[in-house]
């Protein structure tokens, strides 16, 4: 007889690890940078922060001290134009390759998926429905910034708080066997996932990313969305019978299209 499983939770991050988002990020910065007179920085300086810093520690790194009425507008700028990419004709985002259909597979092997980001809850609403993702994540275990709430908090505290709560809230649901599987991108995902105990597999699409992976320690590491299945199915096959094949429990299987709860955006 098949050996069952316990429930699963898959919880990742967003920006650069499903959404190829990224260069959306740097056009915004850098049109803004120029907007207020300053020179845009290169575009790899800025790639290199997006996911390991806040918003305020980039403007801080490359603009230096501003007044607070200032970099408040700066900060609102940034947040407007990266808004108004995302709903312009002339731009094209896409996903990674192969991340809606490896979340898919997921979903029909019964794994509950969530996200943590440090990307405000309006905006990560956005990209999901942009993408068409709404409907394959669970609502209750999504976690965004609230740039009132979360101001001052550094990405990673803010994403293993994210993880803590997500964490909680699944094993209220799904009970203390649960298993949790983080993916994400950067050092701070890794950090924040190591602080809360929890397994986690990197994202390195290029040397880059790979470089970043392997100076956080990071032991797991995919270049392709094709694999996650199988990197999932490694944390999650049942302890102390690695030849079993993992069978999830049939309550936990999803059962159409309304079997996921679909985040609903924040009212404005």
């Amino acid at each position: 007889m098949a050996a069952q499983a316990p429930k699963a939770l898959v919880i990742f991050d967003l920006v650069s690890t499903l959404t190829d988002a990224a260069p959306r990020y740097v056009r915004a910065f850098a049109d803004v940078c120029a907007a207020h007179g300053h020179t845009p920085p290169p575009e790899a300086e800025i790639l290199e922060m997006l996911g390991n810093k806040s918003l305020p520690d980039i403007i801080q790194h490359f603009i230096g001290d501003m007044p607070d009425d200032l970099r408040k507008v700066f900060m609102q700028d940034c947040n407007s134009s990266c808004d108004a990419l995302l709903r312009r004709a002339d731009w094209r985002e896409e996903l990674f390759p192969n991340v809606r259909e490896a979340i898919e597979t997921l979903r029909m092997m019964g794994v509950t998926l969530g996200i943590y980001t440090g990307t405000r809850e309006d905006a990560l609403a956005a990209q999901l429905a942009y993408h068409g993702l709404t409907d394959l994540f669970d609502a209750r275990y999504i976690r965004g910034k609230d740039n009132t709430r979360d101001a001052g908090i550094k990405t990673a505290d803010l994403k293993a708080a994210q993880m803590a709560d997500i964490v909680a809230a699944f094993r209220r649901d799904a009970g203390n066997d649960a298993v949790f599987v983080v993916i994400g991108d950067s050092g701070a995902d890794a950090a924040a996932a190591a602080r809360q105990g929890l397994d986690f597999a990197g994202f390195a699409r290029d040397a880059r990313k790979r470089d970043e992976m392997a100076r956080a320690g990071v032991s797991h590491v995919m270049r392709d969305f094709a694999d996650l299945p199988d990197f999932v199915m490694r944390f999650i096959r049942p302890a102390g019978n690695d030849n079993a094949q993992a069978q999830l429990a049939p309550e936990n299987a999803p059962q159409g299209k309304s079997a996921a709860r679909p985040w609903s955006p924040p009212k404005p």
